[in-house]
């Protein structure tokens, strides 16, 4: 029971979406092809833009998510959060000093 979803994962339904595609394309594709609401919210949460390819879309998906402000993705504490900056400061220090 996790708002958060996998990149890779979304891939499975847009399955059949012939690229370019902009954004409307994708979440069209997904619904059309039974993706859950935590699936379709990630999709709707990318940039309104033309996609090249799949991985463009994936890349897309996995920075909306690192942005608090995108509301959705990062709403029960995203991976990466506090803790992750803490850490990379802690060790900036160590290797610094």
């Amino acid at each position: 029971m996790t708002d958060t979803v996998n990149p890779i994962q979304i891939q499975k339904f847009l399955q059949g979406v012939d690229y370019p595609a902009d954004k409307q394309a994708l979440v069209s594709a997904a619904k059309d092809n039974g993706a859950d609401s935590n699936v379709v919210r990630a999709v709707e949460g990318i940039p309104d833009r033309t996609y090249q390819k799949p991985t463009e879309v994936s890349e897309a998906i996995v920075e909306a998510g690192r942005h608090p402000e995108g509301g959705s993705m990062g709403h029960g504490g995203a991976p990466g959060g506090d803790t992750d900056d803490a850490a990379e400061r802690g060790d900036e220090r160590f290797d610094a000093g």
